[in-house]
């Protein structure tokens, strides 16, 4: 499973399907180069906490960015503009009949909500819930499973969304993406197991760790070589010694013999 970042998107790979009918409206699969489409979005701030998602008809985690950031913003609003696009180029066979492109606009509810000037952009992510109980996972910083009640107003995430396909209802159509995994960053830690595979993409954390351990590596390797270099240099002194030694005491037998033999005269 791959999971893209918004600014690694190429959108000419987003594929779209023929719309089927599911009971009373039509669904048109999305996939990314011929897998499920998920995306990771930057780290952003939650606007309301998880009760009040409990307590919406939406079950909508409303979000809004770190910073003045609006690249993940422009990135939604391209796929907005692909997604009714797409609807018009395919609208003969689709829907057997030639719609203009105004009236798909129109139909079309775009996931992104207008921006105030010198205001953040507003996000809203549906969670999903089955009974009241939430179906995705959610993780800390440390890659452990947490509770639903961590996420409180600004909490900060990182989501992974499945952009699923475009859902079609007799007066509009919306692109149908929802909430697959929870990154949420807390102060403290959690002694619970993990319960599933993690998903995120910490490439850059990753990077980042490795060229720290190629120092540490580095600052062995020198410490190493010093100290094979005292070695040798200690094993080339023992070795000249021993040399030495062989010599004296060679010289000291030729004298005491010479002695002798000069004290019979």
């Amino acid at each position: 499973m791959s999971i893209l970042k918004h600014d690694e998107l190429d959108f000419k790979k987003i594929n779209y399907n023929k719309p089927e009918k599911q009971g009373i409206i039509y669904y048109s699969s999305i996939n990314y180069d011929n897998k499920p489409f998920y995306l990771q979005t930057p780290k952003m701030s939650c606007k309301n906490g998880f009760q009040d998602v409990l307590d919406s008809k939406n079950s909508l985690l409303d979000l809004e960015p770190i910073n003045m950031d609006y690249s993940f913003y422009d990135s939604l609003l391209t796929l907005d503009e692909k997604n009714v696009k797409n609807t018009f180029d395919n609208n003969k066979e689709w829907f057997g009949k030639n719609i203009p492109l105004e009236i798909i606009d129109n139909m079309y509810k775009r996931n992104n909500k207008p921006v105030k000037k010198d205001s953040k952009p507003n996000f809203s992510f549906k969670i999903p819930l089955i009974k009241q109980k939430v179906q995705c996972q959610i993780y800390d910083q440390k890659r452990v499973c947490v509770d639903f009640e961590k996420i409180q107003e600004n909490t900060e995430v990182v989501l992974i969304l499945h952009v699923k396909g475009l859902k079609f209802l007799k007066q509009h159509y919306y692109c149908d993406i929802y909430i697959s995994q929870i990154k949420v960053f807390l102060d403290g830690g959690n002694k619970y197991s993990i319960l599933d595979n993690y998903a995120f993409n910490d490439r850059e954390e990753e990077e980042d760790e490795l060229k720290s351990l190629e120092k540490e590596l580095m600052l062995d390797v020198d410490f190493v070589q010093g100290f094979q270099k005292e070695k040798e240099e200690k094993e080339k002194i023992q070795n000249e010694l021993k040399i030495a030694k062989e010599q004296f005491d060679k010289y000291k037998n030729e004298i005491e013999d010479l002695e002798s033999r000069l004290s019979k005269f």
